[in-house]
């Protein structure tokens, strides 16, 4: 490896777990990481001083490696504090699946990313580079060029099988979930439905940014998509579907790679043809959700679009990943038979809950902003996924303990010193 070509990289560690410690000591230069660990914090959080904390600030780290299996409550906690005080450091943290409660915290907590043990090294070099990039994005060494965000294709070559609702709910949550920049994008511009789910009135829509792209810049933007009241965008399809023509392949794709420099993340609902705009969504995405039910219509539709998905990406599946909806134990055909039909596994399933789909749709609420229900659980899961974050399921503890007040000490002891 050409070390010249490598950024070198402020680090820091806080873990009470010897293995751990050298687990990562191993890890970073194998992974051809700049990485330099300046400060270790060994002691548990609760044990932690004034000292330790000292010593961490005189280190100015842009990188905390954080390892939550001590206390996860505390190890949150200190995540929260570390990011309130110093906004340009980088969080990675490692622990055991975290219940969906917890694992909202360590989002709302600043936590960049979250990698669960055992940690395998696909999962540490990927995260690793998702937070250098962030790092770089953000003005350290590539001069404040922005990393593009992002893209969700949602896709199905059948109608009727809760595409736009899987879209819908996975852009609201994974916007509650990071509380990052995240925009819907309804490219099934003859029969989109995705503003009726979120049950917004959209003044303008694709066709207008498609006609004004020429002009467009991060302030015009935001006077084209609507703010929902769960802080997801959304940039709607025209409500006359013969309006659908005037967008092309290139201007959605030109559309597309404009958006991903303005949003962390775009979930894009396509229609369920291989149209030029479709096209252009699969071109530009960074994952692909094939959404099905498992019935044989279903199953033979996708069968017969996979060849062309793989062409138009040119990578094969790597970026497919398959949607199971409706899901029931007890289906006539199982999840085992359609992954073996169509050479796919199953990326993840959502209940089949059709009380809560219909209420939702009616109501123009998505499901996750709604009452508990194992759709919305599903979806949580699958939001958290797209994330970087594995959720689990499990009780989440709500105990604080005596940290917050001794980091809040800390922290005026320090504003003042």
């Amino acid at each position: 490896m050409n070390t010249n070509n490598v950024r070198i990289i402020a680090g820091a560690l806080i873990s009470a777990d010897a293995a751990f410690r050298e687990w990562l000591a191993a890890a970073l230069p194998a992974a051809g990481s700049g990485v330099n660990i300046m400060v270790e914090i060994r002691s548990p959080f609760a044990g932690i001083d004034a000292d330790q904390l000292g010593a961490l600030r005189q280190a100015s780290p842009s990188l905390v490696f954080l390892d939550l299996d001590d206390d996860p409550d505390l190890g949150v906690r200190l995540a929260e504090f570390l990011t309130e005080n110093h906004p340009g450091w980088k969080i990675v943290a490692f622990g055991r699946s975290l219940s969906p409660e917890l694992l909202m915290a360590v989002m709302q907590a600043g936590i960049s990313e979250y990698v669960p043990k055992p940690v395998t090294d696909e999962a540490f070099r990927a995260a690793l580079a998702r937070v250098e990039r962030k790092l770089g994005s953000s003005g350290e060494g590539d001069g404040g060029a922005r990393a593009p965000g992002e893209l969700i294709a949602c896709f199905s070559p059948k109608g009727g099988v809760g595409t736009t609702t899987v879209a819908t709910n996975v852009a609201v949550q994974l916007h509650r979930l990071t509380g990052k920049k995240t925009l819907l994008v309804d490219l099934d511009l003859e029969m989109g439905e995705a503003a009726l789910l979120l049950g917004v009135q959209p003044r303008f829509n694709v066709v207008d940014i498609a006609k004004n792209l020429h002009r467009m810049d991060a302030d015009l933007l935001g006077s084209y998509t609507e703010r929902h009241e769960s802080g997801v965008h959304l940039l709607a399809a025209p409500y006359e579907p013969d309006r659908a023509d005037a967008v092309s392949g290139d201007q959605a794709r030109s559309i597309l790679a404009f958006l991903k420099q303005h949003y962390d993340y775009v979930v894009v609902d396509t229609a369920h043809t291989f149209s030029p705009l479709t096209v252009a969504a699969f071109e530009e995405a960074t994952s692909i959700y094939v959404v099905t039910t498992v019935d044989l219509p279903s199953l033979r539709n996708i069968k017969r679009s996979l060849p062309l998905i793989e062409r138009i990406t040119g990578d094969g599946k790597e970026r497919i990943r398959l949607v199971v909806n409706r899901y029931h134990p007890n289906n006539a055909i199982s999840v085992q038979e359609a992954e073996r039909t169509l050479g796919l596994v199953a990326h993840w399933r959502l209940a089949n809950d059709f009380e809560a789909v219909m209420g939702s749709i009616n109501t123009g609420k998505p499901v996750v902003l709604g009452a508990a229900s194992p759709f919305s659980h599903d979806l949580q899961g699958l939001a958290a996924d797209a994330a970087g974050i594995a959720p689990a399921a499990g009780n989440g503890a709500g105990r604080l303990g005596g940290i917050l007040k001794l980091f809040g000490r800390r922290q005026e002891t320090r504003s003042h010193g």
